[in-house]
């Protein structure tokens, strides 16, 4: 019995021995200049010798933690792109310790200290945060080229005009550190200031209807300043075509001085073709319309001057002046074309259909951001905008030169917009709640001249609030959120209100390291177009008439998202599912009256949609070689008064991107993108391009080539009214085996900072102007 206690006894020995000599070392990585907390930082812990022990990434208030470590001699060392690398010697841990601010302190040459040798992707449950590579971000001369290069599932970026987009036309929204921004920001920014991007892939309710968040975290400056320029332009071919950036910003003190300018310019002949049918009551008449190249010109000017007032941690005061202008002479529905018809197949009309478009609107937006105690923050914005806009249309039908219709209109609009928008955050230990309210308030003059002539007032009006509640529990993460938005529309003596509830509900499970798995599912709605909402008809052509709808309804949806994904190493998969349902969306009925056709939109009963799409991804060589593949399916249900049309397609993107030192090489292709609304469905770009450059420190210069393969650039529509069917073809042969010069340039002067940047931003873009033209 003696020896069976003593053994006993010095096991008990061991183990409470052995427990209390596993320690917690634990503390807090922030930036050394503004004490700011740097989320996703690297931490490791090493043996004296080097020998690696353990490691941990900081969450977003900067905390890391290592657990059960025994007693003994540590170095800690912590990195992160931007930073220099940081040790911190652990002498004779005895105990639990814990280091509280480990400082690091910024670089002033990007990844000079840290070389990320592969990107990271850090799945969170709201959002993906990929952190890009060495090789990416030499690869890259601008946030929109990185943006390509990191190739993100259901991510379409379009080499023509930089836009981005996700399959079935749903918009991405571009923000840098929280501030929703235009493309033309996104390209002024040098991708060795991008120390991350965030990509919501299933955004949130503050995000209001955006289908994906495109949020770019950059370094900041405090002193100094810079100047970029990004010129694309195509020579020596017989078109005109161009995308050009330039910025600069200047910093003193607490203050930012900044102004963005871009110009956009295409000169394009494009060739038009119809087939119609038109059912009257006593007879069918069918017309095929041949066309020949007809120019399409437009210019865009849009300016934006900034100054932001900063005190890290305590508050942030912005105001941007933006000046956005456009001149199309030349529209792209322009056709000039021979018309055939049944009742006259040796005697063609002779169709000259041209629109001219102008806008001139300045807008001024104040931004107010404070940091409250306890982890809070409280958010204000306020937009205020006009637009000044004046479209006209002549269209012509004429026979051996005798004018049978002659169509003129001419329409000067007046729109004074204001936005205001308020957020409050507060961060708890285990999750984070939140609230905001925005109102939009318009009123809008149209004047109409010409074969019409009215005028039209028309107030709008939108308020949304919401809360939103995230809770994380072990492997699982919550989000509970409910709003209600209000619209209201008068033009003279009709009006419309409408409430809807938008529920919110997310959950994401995060199966290991390398695999997650998310459902999102709300409710959602949208108002009517101002133009839509216009009571005014305008004529299309002898046979048909656009007519506005004032009566017209706010939509509401709901929609249901699945998304997987798995990285590990080379390989990497993303599944995604969304299926949504639009309740008496807004779609176009087609009616005969008087001999005429009317086009008007409606609320038709309802329309479904289904979009998948799994992307796949290898990288052989690290990120010096990243191979993508997405194949897709989209399938579509629409129901209207008089009417029901199922159409689905399978659809296939590919890309490979090279890169090697300082050379970069890029091909990428896709099938076309199909949509299909109402009765009509539209065929995308067939698109493929290839491109080759040298990106230096700071300069780079870049050669590409759009299509090369293929002998013309087209896109198309079929319409399945049972009254007034049509086919319409759409090409160019200008934007086949095009080659385009892009430089950029990338100066610095002064040293570098962070400083506070402000979270959002609101604007108003549309005129609210309806259009005769054919689409």
């Amino acid at each position: 019995m003696n020896l069976r206690l003593i053994t006993l006894l010095t096991i008990l020995t061991v183990i409470i021995s052995t427990t209390m000599a596993q320690r917690k070392i634990s503390g807090t990585i922030v930036d050394t200049d503004t004490h700011d907390a740097i989320e996703f930082a690297n931490i490791a812990l090493l043996k004296q010798d080097s020998t690696f022990v353990a490691g941990a990434s900081s969450d977003t208030k900067g905390l890391f933690a290592f657990n059960d470590i025994t007693d003994g001699e540590y170095i800690l060392s912590a990195t992160y792109v931007g930073y220099k690398k940081a040790y911190i010697p652990i002498n004779d841990l005895k105990q639990n310790i814990d280091l509280g601010d480990v400082s690091l302190k910024s670089s002033d040459v990007a990844l000079n200290d840290v070389t990320v040798t592969a990107n990271a992707v850090i799945q969170k449950p709201d959002r993906k945060v990929i952190i890009p590579s060495d090789a990416q971000i030499k690869a890259s001369n601008s946030g929109i080229t990185l943006l390509r290069n990191l190739q993100l599932s259901r991510i379409i970026v379009n080499p023509l005009d930089n836009t981005v987009s996700i399959p079935g036309d749903q918009p991405v929204q571009l923000r840098i550190n929280g501030v929703e921004v235009t493309v033309a920001e996104v390209v002024a920014i040098q991708p060795a200031d991008i120390i991350r991007i965030e990509y919501h892939d299933d955004p949130g309710m503050r995000y209001g209807n955006a289908g994906a968040v495109i949020d770019y975290i950059t370094r900041r400056r405090e002193s100094g300043g810079s100047l970029s320029g990004n010129l694309a332009n195509v020579f020596f071919q017989d078109m005109g075509w161009g995308e050009n950036f330039v910025s600069a910003k200047v910093n003193h003190k607490k203050s930012e001085f900044g102004v963005n300018a871009y110009w956009s310019r295409r000169d394009i002949e494009w060739t038009r073709e119809n087939e119609e049918t038109f059912i009257f009551p006593d007879k069918t008449l069918k017309r095929v319309e041949e066309g020949v190249p007809t120019t399409f010109k437009d210019d865009r000017l849009n300016v934006a001057l900034n100054y932001s007032l900063n005190e890290t941690d305590k508050y942030l005061f912005n105001a941007t002046f933006r000046n956005n202008y456009q001149k199309t002479p030349n529209q792209f529905s322009d056709r000039n074309s021979l018309l055939y018809s049944t009742d006259n197949r040796d005697n063609p009309l002779s169709i000259s259909d041209h629109s001219t478009w102008r806008s001139y609107s300045p807008s001024l937006d104040l931004y107010y951001q404070r940091n409250l105690k306890n982890n809070q923050l409280l958010i204000f914005n306020a937009v205020g905008t006009y637009i000044d806009s004046k479209s006209t249309r002549l269209y012509q039908e004429s026979r051996n030169n005798e004018l049978s219709t002659d169509i003129y209109s001419s329409v000067l609009g007046e729109k004074y917009s204001f936005i205001a928008e308020g957020i409050y955050e507060k961060t708890l230990s285990s999750g984070k709640f939140s609230a905001g309210l925005k109102h939009t308030q318009s009123y809008t003059s149209n004047t109409y001249e010409g074969n019409v002539s009215t005028d039209i007032g028309l107030n709008f009006a939108e308020t949304y609030g919401y809360a939103e509640f995230q809770l994380r529990k072990n492997k699982f993460n919550y989000t509970f959120g409910l709003g209600v938005m209000r619209t209201y529309n008068s033009q003279g003596e009709n009006s419309n209100k409408k409430y809807i509830f938008r529920p919110n509900l997310r959950v994401s499970y995060t199966i290991n390291d390398n695999a997650y798995i998310r459902y999102n599912g709300y409710i959602s709605g949208y108002s009517p177009s101002l133009s839509d909402l216009n009571n005014v008809e305008q004529e299309i052509d002898s046979l048909q008439i656009r007519r506005g709808n004032p009566d017209l309804r706010t939509v509401w949806y709901y929609t249901n998202t699945l998304n997987a994904g798995f990285n590990k190493g080379i390989f990497g998969a993303e599944f995604f599912m969304r299926y949504s349902y639009d309740h008496k969306p807004i779609m176009e009925k087609i009616t005969f009256e008087e001999g005429k056709f009317i086009r008007t939109n409606i609320n038709q009963k309802g329309f479904h949609r289904l979009y998948t799409e799994i992307n796949f991804k290898l990288k052989p060589f690290g990120d010096y070689l990243t191979l993508s593949m997405a194949p897709g399916y989209n399938r579509y249900i629409s129901y209207g008064e008089d009417f029901t049309h199922t159409y689905g397609y399978w659809r296939i993107r590919g890309s490979v991107t090279l890169n090697y030192k300082k050379w970069i090489f890029n091909a990428e292709a896709w099938t076309r993108w199909n949509n299909f609304w109402g009765e009509t469905m539209d065929r995308g770009e067939r698109l493929h391009t290839i491109m080759a450059g040298y990106n230096a420190e700071k300069w780079s210069l870049n050669v590409g080539m759009f299509n090369p393969f293929s002998k013309s650039y087209s896109q198309d529509s079929r319409n399945y009214s049972a009254l007034a069917p049509n086919k319409s073809y759409v090409y160019t042969d200008n934007l086949k085996q095009i080659v385009v010069v892009n430089f950029t340039m990338n100066l610095n002067f002064g040293r570098q900072y962070k400083a506070g940047n402000k979270r959002l931003n609101n604007d108003d873009t549309d005129a609210g102007i309806m259009s005769g033209s054919k689409k």
